[in-house]
């Protein structure tokens, strides 16, 4: 397999992408013609990391094309880890990879993820390795090129309403995860990117468990989060996503303003989640009965789980899609009327806190955002 860097870090996609999100354009009606799914994703045309692409194998350390590549040795050499920077100034210290494939469903159950993907290389420090369709071996030298691991939906198809059979790893590749995450390294884990009711099969958890198998962390199979049986009138304004934390009508749980995963945020889109359970992990988001963020030190290093996958989609980011008409932000009359996604939830917020969390070990790990409070 060939090495991919999942986006090029070009100012030019600075300028295209960000500022309709300062700006807070639009955002608005539910997931179309998605009956039986959770509505818990959103891209079938490529990901985080890839534009359709197949898996990288992370095996080429270095950067993106004109960038001067940084070869670290992982989270364990920290004093090791430089800045390097090309002559557009674009600048990479910390290494990302993303492992397992990205939602197909989200605002419209069509999204896709590149809002996240393109804030990542373009506005921050970090430069990702994407493995979306066939899973890598975990070894200790492949763990050692990296900073923080994703961990997303690790299955052999995922497709709408279809995850395939889960991916598998064995003893030796859980324990070298184990060791490397004790050593300092990142550990980020999502869900929920598939449906939970009737004809729908969940394995989204099965291979994330397994992974997770040394923490305290392991996610539930059921969903939660469901804007159906919550009553959100205005779900409709954030492409039917119901509002984790927060003020807004329909809101579900709280963020943990005492943690660093919780901090600063007061609201998230989420789309049928899957609740975690832990007893000792330190808990960021929970409505009380459910948790849906938690995290914990293993060793030198950081875990983090959360139960949805909706923090990862352009909808959410930008609020727009295909399906909302941008006029809904900007009538007076409409009840989404300066409501967009991309308004009233903390996405950014979000990644930042996580990332920043999770690669603590990795001090030169920064990001350019007006909209983050740092």
């Amino acid at each position: 397999m060939t090495g991919l860097r999942f986006a090029t870090r070009l100012c030019a996609v600075l300028a295209a992408l960000w500022l309709p999100v300062i700006a807070c354009s639009g955002g608005g009606d539910g997931p179309k013609g998605n009956t039986t799914g959770n509505g818990d994703g959103g891209q079938s045309a490529g990901g985080i990391g890839s534009n359709n692409s197949s898996s990288s194998s992370g095996d080429d350390i270095g950067g993106d094309i004109g960038l001067t590549s940084s070869v670290s040795t992982g989270p364990q050499a920290d004093a090791g880890h430089e800045t390097t920077c090309d002559d557009a100034g674009n600048c990479t210290c910390i290494n990302i990879a993303s492992i397992g494939r990205e939602g197909v469903w989200g605002p419209c159950s069509s999204d896709s993820t590149t809002a996240l993907q393109n804030w990542l290389n373009t506005q921050s420090t970090a430069q990702v390795d994407n493995y979306n369709t066939e899973k890598p071996t975990l070894t200790p030298e492949f763990l050692a090129k990296y900073d923080v691991i994703l961990l997303q939906w690790m299955v052999t198809k995922g497709a709408q309403n279809d995850d395939g059979a889960p991916w598998q790893f064995t003893a030796d590749e859980v324990n070298a995860l184990k060791d490397w995450v004790n050593n300092g390294g990142g550990l980020i884990a999502l869900s929920g990117y598939q449906c939970s009711g009737q004809g729908c099969t969940v394995h989204d958890v099965t291979a994330t468990n397994q992974l997770l198998s040394f923490t305290d962390i392991q996610f539930n199979t059921n969903g939660v989060l469901d804007p159906a049986q919550s009553g959100c009138p205005n779900c409709n304004c954030w492409g039917g996503s119901l509002p984790l934390g927060g003020p807004l009508q329909g809101s579900v749980g709280t963020w943990n303003q005492d943690t660093p995963i919780g901090k600063d945020i007061q609201s998230v889109g989420a789309y049928i989640a899957r609740p975690i359970k832990s007893t000792t992990a330190t808990v960021d988001c929970t409505d009380g009965t459910n948790n849906f963020a938690v995290h914990e030190e293993v060793g030198k290093g950081h875990v983090v789980a959360y139960g949805d996958e909706w923090v990862t989609y352009s909808g959410q980011w930008l609020g727009t899609a295909e399906c909302l008409d941008p006029r809904l932000y900007t009538d007076p009359n409409s009840g989404c009327y300066e409501r967009s996604a991309a308004q009233v939830f903390q996405i950014s917020q979000f990644w930042y806190n996580v990332i920043k969390y999770a690669a603590s070990s990795v001090e030169c790990f920064t990001i350019e955002d007006p909209v983050i409070i740092k």
